[in-house]
């Protein structure tokens, strides 16, 4: 018997086979357990992630001898002929190929007969944006009214090129992406059925290189164990067939760019693309490495992975600052969307290799993240003073002759008496000096959406016009939430941006914008983004026709107060000491 891939080998014959896409499955059984099944439905997600095998699932649980029921046997005729391709009241149609309106003219004929051997007719259409403009005309009426015995499933990788009118037709259902952890799960029952011995790196990589996949992944494996040679399929294994580079190729030549060996840096390039990986390749896995580096620095984990719990990956990450990743990303970006229209790829990755190298730059990058966490330090030390006791004077009585005379005369006795000293109780700290939810609630009880649309349509031209101004193109890089009649709140992604909007001299500045545009502003407040989420979610929550005025949940918004030079206090020693040293990191990096 010819071989059979192990995507199709081992493709799901029942609901509890399928991996992934759960909400899925739940609906689709609870529709044949109620009686409720739709006459059309769209089946759309990423390619191999089950979309053409839950509709042959489906088509099997309705025609089942035993059924409807909400899981196939399996084991009749009828299922052994649907998963044969042999019945035909279950009709599978490519789409890709049969793309036109004689094509579909054909299976509307066809729908008014009654099944054969089965109680519904199955029109499975794969690939369904492929269809053209008069095909999609012609399946419209029998998509909206088919016989009673008919079901249509259409699947699609690309469901925006479908018409809205054949949308509003069916029960969409989005697939999802699957999940590394289940495609590692299905990978090693199917190793373990195969018997074959494959080392737990090598299941990782073929995992992540399937990139949500299931077929993806089988396919890879299959390809996997016809390349190796050894008893046991290794990571080396994997990577040749794949294409993709080691994370611990990446993390040398990473760690030579971030201690400034270019040299190196290319050398090892130079070994890598040797092997064959293609320039593309190593980009796009270096941007993948870098994003991994970033969430582990982050605490934001999405997967657990064998490289997080490496000893190498874990001090690079403590080595290299976010600034420094967030600078790479833009040059592997910006390299990777130039190359597209070049042949030489590899000259581009060894300029983006030789930027990375730059110790210069680097040094710049890590001075500009020393800046900004002393700007909080600063912003912190400024919302936590606390005011020393002052000293309370002391009252001394001066004993008289009679009384010393008696305590001369008086034996001595080793006394220790316990000298208790109160600490001063901490003053509370207040945050007057900063932005208060009130005001937020002010704004958005009397937000005008013209004002808003107004006041967005000239938001990019203030940007374009003020290109060279920094603190203009800081305040455009922001996202206008509410506006009322003379005041606007911006939200920042950073808290230092925000608190340097507010400043007094920035506010002058932007003020003279806003006039120059006629914007009708008189007042602006700037959150960071992680408190305007919260701060919406309340207001949604609490906000309907009844109750228009909203009062919002007390909380901390670490914003600023804008105040007058006249009414900005003395900072104590420390604070000075930190300001000094913030204006001398920036000078260095003016001067270089």
């Amino acid at each position: 018997m010819a071989y059979v891939a192990l995507y199709r080998a081992y493709r799901p014959q029942k609901f509890c086979d399928v991996v992934g896409q759960q909400h899925i499955i739940k609906t689709l059984q609870n529709a044949i357990k109620l009686n409720k099944v739709a006459h059309a439905y769209l089946f759309c997600g990423p390619r191999g992630t089950g979309k053409t095998t839950l509709a042959k699932i489906m088509a099997k649980a309705l025609n089942c001898v035993h059924g409807p029921s909400i899981e196939p046997c399996d084991e009749c005729e009828i299922c052994q002929g649907i998963q044969k391709g042999t019945v035909a009241d279950v009709v599978e149609i490519d789409a890709a190929s049969n793309n036109g309106a004689d094509d579909i003219r054909a299976l509307r004929d066809s729908v008014k007969y009654m099944p054969a051997v089965g109680k519904y007719k199955v029109y499975i259409i794969d690939e369904v944006h492929m269809l053209s403009n008069a095909a999609f005309n012609a399946l419209l009426k029998t998509l909206e009214e088919p016989p009673k015995h008919v079901i249509f499933i259409l699947a699609t990788t690309e469901p925006y090129k479908l018409p809205s009118t054949i949308l509003s037709r069916c029960q969409r259902f989005d697939f999802q992406s699957l999940a590394i952890e289940d495609i590692l799960r299905r990978l090693k029952i199917v190793a373990e059925a195969e018997n074959i011995h494959m080392t737990e790196e090598a299941f990782n990589q073929i995992a992540s290189s399937a990139e949500g996949g299931m077929r993806d992944a089988l396919s890879l494996f299959d390809q996997t164990i016809s390349f190796s040679i050894h008893d046991e399929i290794t990571l080396e294994d994997v990577l040749a067939v794949s294409g993709n580079v080691s994370y611990k190729e990446l993390l040398k030549i990473l760690d030579s760019c971030l201690e400034g060996n270019g040299t190196e840096a290319l050398k090892l390039v130079d070994n890598v693309l040797k092997e064959g990986k293609e320039v593309p390749r190593v980009i796009n896995d270096m941007i993948i490495f870098l994003r991994d580096v970033l969430l582990f620095k982050s605490n934001a984990i999405l997967d657990d992975r064998l490289e997080f719990h490496a000893q190498e990956f874990i001090e690079f990450a403590k080595k290299i600052s976010k600034t420094i990743i967030y600078d790479w990303l833009n040059h592997l970006n910006e390299t990777n969307n130039t190359m597209r229209f070049s042949n030489q790829k590899r000259a581009y990755l060894e300029l983006a290799i030789l930027k990375m190298s730059d110790i210069k730059l680097n040094e710049e990058a890590n001075l500009l993240e020393r800046i900004e966490q002393l700007e909080h330090t600063i912003h912190m030390l400024s919302m936590t003073k606390v005011e020393a006791p002052k000293p309370q004077p002391i009252e001394v009585s001066i004993p008289t002759r009679e009384e010393i005379q008696q305590i001369q005369e008086e034996p001595i006795v080793p006394l220790v008496e316990e000298v208790k000293v109160e600490t001063p109780k901490p003053q509370p700290i207040t945050n007057n000096n900063e932005v208060q939810i009130e005001e937020i609630e002010e704004i958005l009880n009397s937000a005008s959406k013209s004002r808003k649309t107004r006041l967005q349509a000239i938001w990019k031209q203030i940007g374009s016009e003020y290109s060279g101004v920094f603190i203009a193109q800081i305040l455009v890089a922001g996202e206008i939430v509410a506006v009322n009649e003379n005041k606007l709140i911006v939200v920042l992604n950073d808290l230092g941006f925000c608190n340097r909007l507010m400043r007094y001299e920035n506010y002058q500045k932007i003020m003279e914008i806003f006039e120059a545009f006629n914007a009708g502003l008189t007042d602006y407040i700037c959150l960071p983004k992680i408190i305007w989420n919260k701060i919406r979610a309340d207001y949604a929550s609490k906000y309907s026709q009844d109750t228009p005025v909203v009062h919002l949940e007390k909380i901390k918004i670490g914003v600023l107060k804008r105040k007058e030079p006249e009414q900005i206090e003395n900072k104590d020693e420390q604070y000075e000491q930190l300001c000094e040293l913030i204006e001398k990191e920036k000078i260095e990096i003016s001067e270089d």
